[in-house]
Formats: C-alpha cells, structure tokens, sequence
C-alpha cells in the first residue's frame, strides 16, 4: 500500500518578480521547472517568497519590528490556511547572516530555527512538536556532523536548507559556462576577474554576478543575450538568476557542477528518494 503524497511547501529567501516571458512565476520556474526537475524533487506548492525579517523577528531577544514584522511562523500559519500543505522547506541565504554581529555559521542559524518555531504561539501543535525534536537532536549532538539519520518527510517537519553562501553561489562555480550562457567569447570591459568558484566570497551576487550583468550593457554592439533578460542584476535579479541556471543546467558540463553544488546536494539529501524510506 503506497503512502499518501505529501504536500511539500518551499519559504524561500527571495522576491515576488514579474512573470517571466513565458509567462511563469519566476521562482515557481526557478525552483520546479529547473532545479527540481533536474534532482527530481517532489514538487513545490505553494513557493512563499520570504526575507531575513521574517527570521530574524521570530527572535525574542530582538526588539519588536514596526510594519513588515511578519515572523515566519505567522506566515506559515496564514499560508496554511490559504494553501494547506504537510513539509515546509525553509531555505535562507547563509550571507548576510540573521546576526550581523554573530558566528557566521548555518549550523547556529539552523539549531536557531527549530527552536524559535518550537516556541511558536501559533503554530499548530504538529509543527510545534517536530521543531521541538529537531531542536533538541541537533542541540544535544557533540558536534553538528553527528547524527544517526537524515530527517524523514513526515506531516508537520520544516527541513532547512541553509544556502551557502547564498543562492547565487550556484551559478558562479565556472566562468567559462556563464560566457557560453550570455554568448560572449571574450570578457567585455568590467567584467569581474576575481570571485569566480571561490569558496571565500560571500557575496558573489554583488561581487561576482552584478558588474558581470552590467559588463554586457557596455557592449557595442549590444549581445543578443539582452533582448531575452531585461535590466540587471539589480532591476531583475530573479529573471538572470532563472537565465543563468536553466542555460547552466542546459549544459552537459555545468550540469554537473550545478548539481554537485552544497545547495543541491542538500535539496537532493532532504528530499530525495532515502527521505521516503
């Protein structure tokens, strides 16, 4: 007898965007169409665009947030009763970090994470009760890689998904590839030299993918690339995110290195067929 289907929800740190040309939700096409398809995930729904605000409000030690202080076990208790669903997967950008003055490490923020939504007042008594266990498994373990199983996709279990360094990481691991993705032979003026497969930045949106977008704009004449994403990386950051990653994907090579990448392969460990089992 086969098990019910589980409706798996995606909080995702990012921004609602204009549909895209095809006319679809940009980070439905990012999240299902290109990088669930390629890992063979389960498939999302709903997709919540979310913010550090609704991470860092649910901290008790920060001051109360006026206006867009939405914590996200509020939102995940208004989206529940507009959209049902049974696992949330709550992925965040590791940079910047909730704390600013904090470790910078995704295992604090995760361990942070099920306890703050084990303190929920709203949340249904189901959610509260498997972020209590997840908090009190990873807060008990003599060091972050001890466990004895992977978490299994159950009713009420938030699995999270810290990207590192954020969700752009994907998409700079091969500078070669992202030429071939815009269909440049050759570096224009002001593209970045530095930042590309490096470990050490943690900000290769702003360091890396932002003056490589503004490059192409300089251009004479202007590459084709340009009439198919509008504006740049601070005008329509999801519409180059959803570019780049399904031209990567399209490519034999940076297939492999996008699907190798930390995020992937966490997406994949979580909600991959051993999850099932």
């Amino acid at each position: 007898m086969s098990l019910p289907k589980l409706r798996v929800a995606l909080f995702v740190e990012g921004s609602y965007s204009p549909p895209t040309r095809r006319g679809a939700d940009t980070l439905g096409v990012i999240w299902n169409e290109h990088l669930g398809k390629a890992l063979k995930l389960p498939r999302f729904d709903p997709i919540i665009p979310i913010s550090k605000t609704h991470l860092v409000a649910m901290d008790p030690a920060n001051p109360p947030m006026s206006g867009a202080g939405e914590r996200l076990d509020q939102l995940m208790v208004r989206v529940l009763a507009q959209k049902p669903f049974d696992v949330a997967v709550v992925a965040w950008d590791l940079s910047p970090s909730w704390n600013p003055k904090g470790p910078f490490c995704r295992w604090f923020e995760t361990v942070d994470l099920y306890k703050f939504l084990s303190a929920s007042e709203d949340l249904p008594d189901i959610w509260r009760e498997k972020a209590r266990q997840r908090f009190q498994d990873l807060s008990s373990r003599p060091a972050p890689s001890y466990r004895k199983r992977l978490p299994l996709l159950a009713p009420g279990m938030v699995l999270p998904v810290c990207m590192e360094p954020l969700f752009e990481g994907l998409l700079v691991q091969d500078e070669a590839a992202v030429r071939r993705a815009l269909g440049l032979k050759r570096a224009p003026v002001g593209w970045p030299r530095a930042g590309w497969a490096d470990a050490r930045e943690r900000r290769p949106d702003l360091k890396v993918l932002t003056p490589a977008i503004a490059s192409l704009w300089h251009m004479n004449p202007r590459p084709e690339v340009l009439r198919k994403v509008r504006g740049d990386m601070k005008t329509h950051k999801s519409d180059w995110g959803e570019f780049l990653l399904r031209e990567l994907l399209a490519d034999h090579q940076a297939r492999a290195v996008v699907l190798a990448h930390f995020i992937s392969r966490r997406l994949l460990e979580l909600l991959g067929p051993r999850s099932h089992s």
